[in-house]
């Protein structure tokens, strides 16, 4: 069993590692965990300070430019260094792994995805790169809606029509909670040219569905827009194909003992239920 590893932003390799260690001891010992590591130094995301840098991201901008650089490092790494059974995505690397693996579902209809199962934890929003969807999103926006968005105040915000005011208060939200980790106010998100501005993928306008087995974990006191984006998540996904875990603490993977076990007992059925389907 072989599965790519993304990590989370101001984090790098070392720090997953250290995050899944006491999963990877506990897994069957032919797992074999590949990581790989952002090419954009960055702030130490809050508890890593302790491993040693570079801290790295796949992207500090959300940009289309930039989450499609992003994706084609996923793209390189699965073509170089696979096959992979399977993808492990925490947080940014979670949402980056759902929306390339999105976009080959949605540009490559009928054909297998290159992985057959994907664990997500603790996601944040999916960043769209497709032009066509920023073009439905933020197109067509009037100078108005487009000083209101790059005002990026809350009070405002709320009043613009949909979908632009889910996609525009999302990136707001988010920001703000991950402000401490990212350093960079909301504005700088926002503050933008229209197709420049991050645009979360919604599941009532992209049809394009990940057709694999789900694995979705996330903390019992994670912020509500946090839990949210995890929820998102999970609706593009085959609801008989998903499973979801919640674990104790906040944005992060479980650190409990017996919480891993039942989070690595949830891969194992998932990752054997897959194997059964491969024989058929």
């Amino acid at each position: 069993m072989r599965i790519l590893c993304l990590h989370g932003y101001g984090m790098n390799p070392d720090a997953m590692k250290h995050q899944l260690s006491t999963l990877r001891k506990l897994c069957d010992p032919s797992w074999e965990f590949h990581f790989l590591a952002g090419r954009i130094q960055c702030s130490p995301a809050p508890g890593v300070q302790g491993i040693p840098g570079p801290y790295l991201c796949y992207s500090t901008d959300f940009d289309p430019v930039s989450m499609r650089a992003a994706q084609a490092l996923v793209h390189e790494e699965l073509e170089t260094q696979g096959p992979f059974d399977g993808v492990f995505g925490f947080s940014t690397g979670a949402s980056i792994l759902a929306a390339y693996l999105l976009e080959q579902s949605a540009t490559h209809p009928g054909k297998p995805l290159p992985v057959r199962f994907a664990v997500f934890c603790s996601a944040v929003p999916i960043i769209s790169t497709d032009l066509a969807y920023y073009q439905a999103i933020y197109g067509s926006l009037s100078d108005e809606e487009e000083q209101i968005i790059r005002a990026g105040q809350y009070d405002q915000l709320v009043k613009l029509p949909e979908p632009i005011r889910t996609a525009a208060k999302t990136v707001a939200h988010v920001t703000d909670i991950l402000k401490p980790m990212l350093r960079k106010s909301r504005l700088h998100y926002l503050d933008r040219p229209p197709l420049e501005i991050p645009c979360p993928l919604h599941p009532d306008l992209y049809k394009a569905r990940l057709n694999i087995p789900t694995l979705h974990t996330r903390g019992k006191k994670e912020p509500p827009a946090l839990k949210e984006s995890s929820l998102v998540m999970e609706s593009f996904c085959i609801p008989s194909l998903r499973r979801t875990f919640e674990h104790s603490a906040g944005h992060g993977i479980p650190t409990s003992r017996g919480e891993i076990e039942d989070m690595l007992a949830a891969m194992e059925e998932m990752a054997g239920s897959d194997r059964r389907a491969a024989r058929l």
